[in-house]
């Protein structure tokens, strides 16, 4: 039996949805989170994490504190690093996103086709001897984006010929305007 001077935390269970991935909106503790948003923060401060939290937007996630100049951080929350073809995808998502929030649209899902992707990322291949096996790559960096949590197999595409993806809008926060501008350079240094 738990003892008092031991309760469980009230937002424990908010907290270790965190702790798995990000909260959104429409998911049942974002109340949890937003009524105990200092109190969440204050506790995960102490092991060197700080809670993002977008109300506007819809989301919440977690973020190390570094702990130096160097980015050292504690290494709860593991940082992996991507291919070039999945920050291709990233960054083009990241400015669909940004075109859709400047347009008139009365939507706050911002979508995008399969077809629509492959299209974009194949500008930026020159060579594709084989074509399934390029279709075939993309395909699979797409899946790795959607691992990232950036895209979602749209609800009404299920049974669509051509997959409609929602962009999700924490893409915003993980995907910087500095990020667009490196890779732009980059681009243009490699051509």
């Amino acid at each position: 039996m738990i003892q008092d001077e031991n309760k469980i935390l009230p937002y424990a269970k908010a907290i270790v949805t965190l702790l798995q991935s990000e909260v959104y909106s429409d998911h049942s503790q974002w109340n949890d989170i937003l009524v105990n948003f200092k109190e969440i923060n204050e506790y995960l401060n102490k092991i060197a994490i700080e809670l993002v939290v977008d109300e506007h937007e819809g989301y919440a996630f977690l973020k190390q504190i570094e702990l130096d100049d160097e980015g050292t951080t504690i290494g709860l929350i593991k940082r992996a690093p991507i291919s070039y073809e999945v920050s291709l995808i990233c960054i083009f998502l990241r400015e669909e996103i940004d075109d859709f929030d400047i347009s008139d649209s009365q939507s706050k899902i911002c979508t995008i086709s399969h077809q629509q992707l492959r299209e974009h990322l194949e500008m930026f291949f020159k060579e594709k001897p084989n074509m399934k096996r390029f279709f075939d790559e993309i395909d699979s960096n797409i899946q790795k984006v959607i691992k990232l949590g950036f895209l979602k197999l749209h609800k009404d595409s299920v049974k669509s010929e051509d997959k409609i993806y929602e962009i999700k809008r924490i893409i915003k926060s993980k995907v910087s305007s500095d990020d667009i501008e490196e890779l732009k350079t980059k681009l243009m240094t490699d051509v």
